[in-house]
């Protein structure tokens, strides 16, 4: 969803100074510990998390944060991490997220070693480099800017750096429900949204992450009382699961069309390469969210289609215990991506409705989190424009749905309204290629949006330097 009427009604506001240098004391600063945590190597299983928590705590403590305002929250081989730079209390605290850990690279694989910062032919190389230690270092450089200068906002900014968002986010539910306790009223996520720029760098819009598909599986089994191969049965559970998934193959869920789909469609539509067809197809839902040509359009483009409704996919399949004995057992698990509210039982139960086999049980694996959409934030929609106002000034904000899972969803959960966003203008054609081969981010980017989360945090937390 586009937001021009923030714009039009006076709430950009101009844009401060140029981007940090290079070789300033803060640039220098940020690009230190940028390298130092990409270097790092904060994958599952190796323990350097902690020990990336304790750095990041010690750079914090040098720079006049006081140790009761840093927290470190073990969990496992991993740990969270909290830091609070302290406000005045008139309004609710803001938090702002990143995580620690990131997903491992297999070094023989790589043109260069993925646990060292490479810097060649204009980009910045190693695993992280992106997602998401791009996120904690500048977040920890805003925190040490805003403290050397003596800023006292008036509510409290809180740092929560999660340490297995990649894996299993036992940290991030921790530290989500630790921090819940504060009350905040709303959280920034560094780890999603973000820039976007044409093949020439020109601004298109900066999109702002308020929801993430469910994730989910569906274990479905088949059972049989089995016997010997040669003496075979027409209920053989392998060829009954064959049949279900046959039926389950030919399901789609209904596409839905809201605020935030169709600002994704139109911002679709309105690239140079987009098909007449769709043009076409977002003008009739723009008109009419439930136009029948213009939905079964968008089912037919498979890729685009499955972004704006609940997809659900087989992935792992067993059966049988013998190769000389009927099945007794055959069970396939199905990867669910659910829209945004839609209730996970309710996809269950339009499965087994679909599969047509009463004797089959549908069961919902684990216990899955569901997290509603976070709403229209138009203070910090108008935060937004004015810190990027300076290299892209008068930039739409776009509310956009991401079909992967961020820490965001466990805020959201516990009533935290959380937005994905960051500072950087991605170009088109640009790919940090993040949890892939040579992850990597153009210097430049680095550096120009490094001056982002301390203004935004000034903006948002209307606070003033204090007197020396």
């Amino acid at each position: 969803m586009r937001i021009p009427a923030l714009l039009a009604a006076g709430l950009l506001f101009a844009g401060p100074a140029s981007a940090t240098e290079r070789d300033s004391r803060e640039g220098r600063e940020a690009f230190s510990i940028y390298k130092s945590i990409v270097e790092m190597p904060t994958v599952k299983g190796r323990g350097q998390v902690p020990k990336m928590a304790r750095a990041l705590s010690a750079k914090l403590r040098a720079a006049g944060f006081a140790a009761r305002d840093i927290e470190i929250v073990p969990v496992g081989e991993t740990a969270g991490l909290i830091v609070t730079l302290r406000g005045t209390g008139a309004r609710a605290p803001l938090l702002f997220l990143a995580h620690m850990d990131v997903v491992e690279a297999k070094a023989a694989d790589w043109e260069r070693d993925p646990f060292k910062l490479v810097e060649e032919n204009g980009f910045l190389f190693g695993r992280g480099t992106s997602d998401n230690k791009l996120g904690v270092a500048q977040l920890t450089a805003a925190f040490i800017r805003l403290k050397r200068e003596g800023y006292k906002p008036d509510r409290d900014l809180i740092l929560a750096f999660s340490g297995d968002e990649e894996t299993d986010m036992l940290s991030s539910q921790a530290i989500a429900e630790r921090l819940s306790a504060r009350k905040p009223a709303f959280a920034v996520n560094s780890d999603s949204g973000g820039g976007r720029a044409d093949a020439a760098g020109k601004p298109l819009a900066l999109s702002v992450q308020v929801a993430e598909k469910t994730f989910a599986n569906i274990e479905v089994t088949v059972r049989n009382p089995g016997g010997h191969s040669a003496r075979p049965r027409p209920d053989n559970a392998i060829y009954e699961l064959a049949d279900l998934l046959g039926r389950l193959r030919g399901n789609r869920f209904p596409i839905v069309i809201d605020e935030v789909t169709l600002g994704m469609l139109r911002d679709s539509a309105a690239q140079p390469n987009a098909k007449p067809e769709l043009r076409a197809a977002v003008a009739a839902l723009a008109a009419n969210p439930k136009d029948p040509a213009a939905l079964d359009y968008l089912t037919r483009e498979q890729q685009l289609g499955s972004a704006f409704r609940t997809t659900c996919v087989p992935t792992l399949l067993s059966g049988g215990h013998a190769d000389n004995a009927l099945p007794q057992r055959a069970t396939v698990n199905i990867n669910c991506r659910i829209f945004p509210g839609v209730p996970i039982e309710q996809v269950r139960s339009e499965l087994a409705a679909v599969g047509g086999n009463p004797e089959a049980e549908f069961r919902i694996a684990g216990t899955p989190l569901e997290a509603p959409p976070s709403p229209a934030n138009p203070e910090l929609f108008a935060a937004l424009a004015d810190a990027v106002a300076d290299r892209a000034p008068g930039v739409p904000i776009m509310m956009v749905m991401t079909p992967g899972a961020t820490d965001g969803k466990h805020f959201r959960a516990r009533g935290i309204p959380t937005y994905g966003t960051g500072g950087d203008f991605t170009r088109r054609g640009e790919d940090s290629n993040a949890h892939g081969l040579n992850e990597r981010i153009p210097v430049a980017r680095f550096f120009e949006s490094l001056d982002f989360w301390p203004r935004l945090m000034r903006r948002l937390s209307g606070g003033a330097v204090a007197a020396s």
